[in-house]
Protein backbone atom coordinates (compact mmCIF):
# COMPACT_ATOMS: atom_id res chain seq x y z
CA UNK A 1 0.00 0.00 0.00
CA UNK A 2 0.90 3.23 -1.13
CA UNK A 3 1.19 6.17 1.42
CA UNK A 4 -0.88 9.21 -0.39
CA UNK A 5 -0.09 12.76 0.00
CA UNK A 6 -3.40 13.34 2.26
CA UNK A 7 -2.87 10.25 4.64
CA UNK A 8 0.97 11.09 5.29
CA UNK A 9 -0.43 14.84 7.25
CA UNK A 10 -3.05 12.69 9.30
CA UNK A 11 -2.12 11.50 12.82
CA UNK A 12 -2.89 7.53 12.14
CA UNK A 13 -2.68 7.96 8.04
CA UNK A 14 -3.19 3.99 7.56
CA UNK A 15 -6.55 2.21 9.47
CA UNK A 16 -7.20 -1.02 9.88
CA UNK A 17 -11.41 -1.32 9.50
CA UNK A 18 -13.20 -4.75 10.36
CA UNK A 19 -15.84 -6.09 8.73
CA UNK A 20 -15.28 -3.85 5.69
CA UNK A 21 -17.97 -5.22 3.28
CA UNK A 22 -20.66 -5.06 6.01
CA UNK A 23 -23.16 -3.04 5.39
CA UNK A 24 -21.68 0.04 8.14
CA UNK A 25 -18.01 -1.32 7.33
CA UNK A 26 -18.59 -0.14 3.85
CA UNK A 27 -19.88 3.26 4.47
CA UNK A 28 -17.08 3.42 7.35
CA UNK A 29 -14.59 2.27 4.77
CA UNK A 30 -16.13 5.29 2.29
CA UNK A 31 -15.69 7.59 4.89
CA UNK A 32 -11.92 7.29 5.40
CA UNK A 33 -11.25 6.61 2.04
CA UNK A 34 -12.97 10.17 1.51
CA UNK A 35 -10.93 11.83 4.05
CA UNK A 36 -7.45 10.87 2.47
CA UNK A 37 -6.67 7.88 4.68
CA UNK A 38 -5.09 4.29 3.47
CA UNK A 39 -7.56 1.57 4.21
CA UNK A 40 -6.89 -2.25 4.65
CA UNK A 41 -9.87 -3.55 5.07
CA UNK A 42 -10.84 -7.23 6.62
CA UNK A 43 -13.56 -9.60 5.57
CA UNK A 44 -14.44 -13.22 5.59
CA UNK A 45 -14.92 -13.24 1.85
CA UNK A 46 -12.82 -15.10 -0.34
CA UNK A 47 -10.05 -13.64 -1.80
CA UNK A 48 -12.10 -14.52 -5.64
CA UNK A 49 -14.12 -11.17 -4.18
CA UNK A 50 -11.99 -8.87 -4.33
CA UNK A 51 -11.93 -7.31 -7.04
CA UNK A 52 -15.85 -6.77 -7.33
CA UNK A 53 -15.21 -5.11 -3.55
CA UNK A 54 -12.26 -3.01 -4.45
CA UNK A 55 -14.38 -1.43 -7.96
CA UNK A 56 -17.34 -0.27 -5.68
CA UNK A 57 -14.40 1.95 -4.01
CA UNK A 58 -12.42 3.35 -6.96
CA UNK A 59 -9.60 3.83 -4.42
CA UNK A 60 -6.60 2.56 -5.94
CA UNK A 61 -3.75 1.54 -3.59
CA UNK A 62 -5.23 3.61 -1.21
CA UNK A 63 -7.76 0.36 -0.11
CA UNK A 64 -6.63 -3.13 0.31
CA UNK A 65 -8.02 -5.90 1.42
CA UNK A 66 -7.31 -9.15 3.64
CA UNK A 67 -9.49 -12.45 4.44
CA UNK A 68 -9.83 -13.01 8.35
CA UNK A 69 -12.10 -14.40 10.60
CA UNK A 70 -12.90 -13.21 14.06
CA UNK A 71 -13.10 -16.53 15.89
CA UNK A 72 -9.41 -17.32 14.77
CA UNK A 73 -6.62 -15.95 15.51
CA UNK A 74 -4.58 -16.96 11.89
CA UNK A 75 -3.58 -13.50 10.49
CA UNK A 76 -4.20 -10.73 12.88
CA UNK A 77 -0.61 -10.24 13.60
CA UNK A 78 0.04 -10.37 9.71
CA UNK A 79 -2.82 -7.45 9.54
CA UNK A 80 -1.57 -5.03 11.81
CA UNK A 81 1.59 -4.68 10.01
CA UNK A 82 1.89 -1.17 9.09
CA UNK A 83 -1.04 0.05 10.60
CA UNK A 84 -1.74 3.19 12.93
CA UNK A 85 -5.13 2.92 14.09
CA UNK A 86 -7.96 0.07 14.43
CA UNK A 87 -11.63 0.77 13.69
CA UNK A 88 -13.45 -2.21 14.99
CA UNK A 89 -17.07 -2.78 13.06
CA UNK A 90 -17.21 -6.52 12.31
CA UNK A 91 -20.10 -7.74 14.32
CA UNK A 92 -22.24 -10.46 13.89
CA UNK A 93 -26.22 -9.84 14.03
CA UNK A 94 -28.87 -11.72 13.32
CA UNK A 95 -32.33 -11.66 12.67
CA UNK A 96 -33.64 -14.23 14.51
CA UNK A 97 -32.47 -16.31 18.20
CA UNK A 98 -29.53 -18.77 17.57
CA UNK A 99 -30.05 -22.09 19.47
CA UNK A 100 -26.67 -21.45 21.34
CA UNK A 101 -26.09 -17.73 22.34
CA UNK A 102 -22.35 -18.10 21.55
CA UNK A 103 -22.38 -17.78 18.11
CA UNK A 104 -22.87 -14.40 18.20
CA UNK A 105 -21.58 -13.95 21.74
CA UNK A 106 -17.98 -15.81 20.62
CA UNK A 107 -17.03 -13.57 17.69
CA UNK A 108 -18.36 -10.47 19.34
CA UNK A 109 -16.56 -10.13 22.57
CA UNK A 110 -13.60 -12.80 22.00
CA UNK A 111 -13.19 -11.37 18.26
CA UNK A 112 -12.91 -7.62 19.63
CA UNK A 113 -10.09 -9.30 22.25
CA UNK A 114 -8.77 -10.63 19.56
CA UNK A 115 -8.73 -7.78 17.44
CA UNK A 116 -7.43 -5.36 20.37
CA UNK A 117 -4.39 -7.84 21.67
CA UNK A 118 -3.46 -8.09 18.03
CA UNK A 119 -3.21 -4.48 17.58
CA UNK A 120 -1.78 -3.85 20.70
CA UNK A 121 1.58 -6.38 20.47
CA UNK A 122 1.88 -4.79 17.25
CA UNK A 123 2.05 -1.11 18.99
CA UNK A 124 -1.75 0.39 18.22
CA UNK A 125 -2.96 2.52 20.80
CA UNK A 126 -5.84 4.13 18.99
CA UNK A 127 -9.35 2.10 18.92
CA UNK A 128 -12.93 3.50 17.36
CA UNK A 129 -15.06 0.25 18.02
CA UNK A 130 -18.87 0.43 16.95
CA UNK A 131 -20.76 -0.97 19.85
CA UNK A 132 -24.18 -0.27 20.22
CA UNK A 133 -27.94 1.43 21.95
CA UNK A 134 -28.06 -2.54 22.67
CA UNK A 135 -25.16 -2.27 25.26
CA UNK A 136 -27.17 0.58 27.30
CA UNK A 137 -30.94 -0.40 26.84
CA UNK A 138 -31.18 -3.64 25.55
CA UNK A 139 -31.80 -4.12 21.63
CA UNK A 140 -35.65 -4.29 22.20
CA UNK A 141 -37.65 -2.03 24.47
CA UNK A 142 -38.54 -3.88 27.88
CA UNK A 143 -39.51 -0.49 30.41
CA UNK A 144 -42.27 1.74 28.93
CA UNK A 145 -41.01 5.19 28.01
CA UNK A 146 -37.74 4.95 29.73
CA UNK A 147 -34.94 7.09 28.91
CA UNK A 148 -31.29 6.21 28.79
CA UNK A 149 -28.36 7.74 28.24
CA UNK A 150 -24.61 6.99 27.59
CA UNK A 151 -23.85 6.30 31.49
CA UNK A 152 -26.50 3.24 31.05
CA UNK A 153 -25.65 -0.26 30.72
CA UNK A 154 -28.04 -3.11 29.38
CA UNK A 155 -28.45 -5.42 32.52
CA UNK A 156 -26.88 -9.09 31.71
CA UNK A 157 -29.28 -10.74 34.18
CA UNK A 158 -32.64 -9.53 32.13
CA UNK A 159 -34.54 -11.87 29.65
CA UNK A 160 -32.01 -10.43 26.98
CA UNK A 161 -31.44 -11.41 23.38
CA UNK A 162 -28.36 -13.34 22.65
CA UNK A 163 -27.80 -10.45 20.30
CA UNK A 164 -28.15 -7.83 23.24
CA UNK A 165 -25.78 -9.93 25.13
CA UNK A 166 -23.19 -10.31 22.67
CA UNK A 167 -22.83 -6.12 22.58
CA UNK A 168 -22.68 -5.42 26.06
CA UNK A 169 -20.21 -8.04 26.72
CA UNK A 170 -17.82 -7.17 23.44
CA UNK A 171 -17.92 -3.24 25.06
CA UNK A 172 -17.77 -4.29 28.75
CA UNK A 173 -14.42 -6.36 27.32
CA UNK A 174 -13.29 -3.69 24.94
CA UNK A 175 -13.31 -1.06 28.06
CA UNK A 176 -11.97 -3.36 30.55
CA UNK A 177 -9.07 -3.96 28.09
CA UNK A 178 -8.41 -0.17 27.70
CA UNK A 179 -8.53 0.65 31.74
CA UNK A 180 -6.15 -2.20 32.19
CA UNK A 181 -3.20 -0.97 29.21
CA UNK A 182 -3.51 2.93 30.35
CA UNK A 183 -1.73 4.06 26.95
CA UNK A 184 -4.84 2.61 24.83
CA UNK A 185 -7.23 5.29 23.63
CA UNK A 186 -10.36 3.90 23.30
CA UNK A 187 -13.56 5.58 21.84
CA UNK A 188 -17.11 3.37 20.94
CA UNK A 189 -19.93 4.56 19.19
CA UNK A 190 -23.16 3.40 20.21
CA UNK A 191 -26.09 3.48 17.52
CA UNK A 192 -29.81 2.22 17.39
CA UNK A 193 -30.87 0.35 14.74
CA UNK A 194 -28.93 1.98 11.27
CA UNK A 195 -31.06 2.68 8.19
CA UNK A 196 -29.57 5.16 5.20
CA UNK A 197 -28.21 3.87 1.35
CA UNK A 198 -26.46 0.71 0.70
CA UNK A 199 -23.03 1.53 -0.91
CA UNK A 200 -22.67 -1.25 -2.40
CA UNK A 201 -22.81 -5.41 -2.01
CA UNK A 202 -25.64 -7.20 -0.69
CA UNK A 203 -28.41 -5.63 2.27
CA UNK A 204 -27.35 -6.27 5.88
CA UNK A 205 -29.84 -7.50 8.60
CA UNK A 206 -30.73 -4.05 9.75
CA UNK A 207 -32.15 -2.94 6.04
CA UNK A 208 -34.28 -6.09 6.12
CA UNK A 209 -36.83 -4.45 8.62
CA UNK A 210 -36.81 -1.69 5.43
CA UNK A 211 -37.13 -4.98 2.67
CA UNK A 212 -39.63 -6.57 4.66
CA UNK A 213 -42.76 -3.80 4.50
CA UNK A 214 -41.71 -3.47 0.79
CA UNK A 215 -42.22 -6.76 -0.27
CA UNK A 216 -43.98 -8.00 2.53
CA UNK A 217 -47.67 -9.87 2.19
CA UNK A 218 -48.25 -9.26 5.65
CA UNK A 219 -51.52 -7.60 6.04
CA UNK A 220 -49.67 -5.11 8.32
CA UNK A 221 -46.69 -4.65 10.93
CA UNK A 222 -45.81 -4.97 14.57
CA UNK A 223 -45.91 -1.56 16.65
CA UNK A 224 -42.39 -2.23 18.04
CA UNK A 225 -40.45 1.27 17.54
CA UNK A 226 -37.06 1.84 16.71
CA UNK A 227 -34.82 5.10 16.94
CA UNK A 228 -33.17 4.79 13.89
CA UNK A 229 -29.73 6.77 12.88
CA UNK A 230 -28.34 6.75 9.01
CA UNK A 231 -25.61 4.86 8.42
CA UNK A 232 -23.52 8.20 6.64
CA UNK A 233 -23.68 9.74 10.44
CA UNK A 234 -22.74 6.78 11.95
CA UNK A 235 -19.95 6.25 9.69
CA UNK A 236 -18.65 10.27 10.15
CA UNK A 237 -19.23 9.84 13.75
CA UNK A 238 -16.59 6.69 13.28
CA UNK A 239 -14.08 9.34 11.78
CA UNK A 240 -15.22 12.04 14.36
CA UNK A 241 -13.99 9.71 16.64
CA UNK A 242 -10.65 9.07 15.34
CA UNK A 243 -9.66 12.42 14.37
CA UNK A 244 -10.18 14.56 17.78
CA UNK A 245 -8.79 13.40 20.66
CA UNK A 246 -11.23 14.76 23.20
CA UNK A 247 -13.25 12.04 21.99
CA UNK A 248 -11.45 9.81 23.72
CA UNK A 249 -12.86 7.57 26.24
CA UNK A 250 -16.15 8.54 25.01
CA UNK A 251 -19.11 6.29 24.35
CA UNK A 252 -21.17 8.60 21.63
CA UNK A 253 -24.64 7.32 21.85
CA UNK A 254 -26.24 7.79 18.74
CA UNK A 255 -30.34 7.93 18.67
CA UNK A 256 -33.26 9.79 16.99
CA UNK A 257 -37.05 10.01 17.61
CA UNK A 258 -38.80 6.45 18.20
CA UNK A 259 -40.39 5.53 15.02
CA UNK A 260 -42.83 2.46 14.53
CA UNK A 261 -42.68 -0.06 11.37
CA UNK A 262 -45.92 1.17 10.65
CA UNK A 263 -44.75 4.69 10.93
CA UNK A 264 -42.16 3.76 8.60
CA UNK A 265 -44.20 2.16 6.45
CA UNK A 266 -46.62 5.36 6.35
CA UNK A 267 -43.39 7.04 5.18
CA UNK A 268 -42.52 4.83 2.59
CA UNK A 269 -46.26 5.44 1.51
CA UNK A 270 -46.60 9.20 0.92
CA UNK A 271 -42.94 8.32 -0.90
CA UNK A 272 -45.06 6.39 -3.27
CA UNK A 273 -44.46 3.13 -2.61
CA UNK A 274 -47.39 0.65 -2.02
CA UNK A 275 -47.36 -0.84 1.32
CA UNK A 276 -49.66 -1.90 3.63
CA UNK A 277 -49.74 0.25 6.69
CA UNK A 278 -51.89 -0.65 9.49
CA UNK A 279 -50.56 -1.64 12.53
CA UNK A 280 -51.37 -5.77 13.67
CA UNK A 281 -52.65 -6.06 17.55
CA UNK A 282 -50.23 -7.72 19.44
CA UNK A 283 -51.96 -10.52 20.08
CA UNK A 284 -51.71 -11.00 16.26
CA UNK A 285 -47.85 -10.58 16.53
CA UNK A 286 -47.58 -13.17 19.81
CA UNK A 287 -49.81 -15.53 17.67
CA UNK A 288 -46.89 -15.17 14.52
CA UNK A 289 -44.05 -15.66 16.86
CA UNK A 290 -45.20 -19.50 17.40
CA UNK A 291 -44.47 -20.40 13.66
CA UNK A 292 -41.62 -17.46 12.67
CA UNK A 293 -39.25 -17.59 14.25
CA UNK A 294 -37.99 -13.64 13.02
CA UNK A 295 -40.97 -12.40 15.09
CA UNK A 296 -39.87 -14.23 18.18
CA UNK A 297 -37.58 -11.07 18.74
CA UNK A 298 -40.07 -8.29 18.06
CA UNK A 299 -42.47 -9.76 21.07
CA UNK A 300 -40.10 -8.55 23.80
CA UNK A 301 -40.64 -4.91 22.61
CA UNK A 302 -44.53 -4.79 22.15
CA UNK A 303 -46.32 -1.64 23.42
CA UNK A 304 -42.76 -0.49 24.99
CA UNK A 305 -40.45 2.56 23.63
CA UNK A 306 -37.29 3.49 24.34
CA UNK A 307 -36.22 7.29 24.65
CA UNK A 308 -32.52 7.63 23.98
CA UNK A 309 -30.96 11.35 25.18
CA UNK A 310 -27.51 11.97 22.81
CA UNK A 311 -27.10 15.77 24.42
CA UNK A 312 -23.76 14.16 25.31
CA UNK A 313 -23.08 13.30 21.30
CA UNK A 314 -24.52 16.37 19.91
CA UNK A 315 -22.61 18.48 22.40
CA UNK A 316 -19.34 17.00 21.62
CA UNK A 317 -19.25 16.83 18.09
CA UNK A 318 -22.18 19.19 16.52
CA UNK A 319 -24.05 15.49 15.10
CA UNK A 320 -27.33 16.33 13.33
CA UNK A 321 -29.60 13.33 12.28
CA UNK A 322 -31.15 12.86 9.62
CA UNK A 323 -34.43 12.96 9.08
CA UNK A 324 -36.13 9.36 9.48
CA UNK A 325 -37.76 10.28 5.95
CA UNK A 326 -34.36 10.55 4.61
CA UNK A 327 -33.01 7.52 6.07
CA UNK A 328 -36.02 5.58 5.12
CA UNK A 329 -36.60 6.69 1.57
CA UNK A 330 -32.84 6.56 0.71
CA UNK A 331 -32.29 2.88 1.88
CA UNK A 332 -35.78 1.79 0.08
CA UNK A 333 -33.70 3.46 -3.17
CA UNK A 334 -30.49 2.34 -2.56
CA UNK A 335 -32.15 -1.34 -2.60
CA UNK A 336 -33.67 -0.88 -5.85
CA UNK A 337 -37.33 -0.10 -4.63
CA UNK A 338 -38.08 2.80 -6.82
Amino acid sequence: MLLSPNAMSKEYPTLLVTGCTGFLGRQVTQEFLSRGYNVRGTTRTDEKNYPQILNAFSAGENFELCTLDLTDDAGWKEAMEGIDAVIHTASPFSAYEPKDEMELIGPARDGTLRVLRAAYESGIRKFVITSSTAAISGATPTTKNQTYTEQDWTDLNKDISAYTKSKTLAEQAAREFASTHEDVELTTVNPNVIFGPLHSGTSGTSLRIIESIVQSSYPGFPKISFAPVDVRDVAWMHAEALERSELNGERLMMASTPITMPEIARHLKSNGYKVRTWALPNTVVKLMAIFIKEARLVTRGLGTTNHYDCSNTIEKTGWVSKSHEEMIISAAKSLGFQ
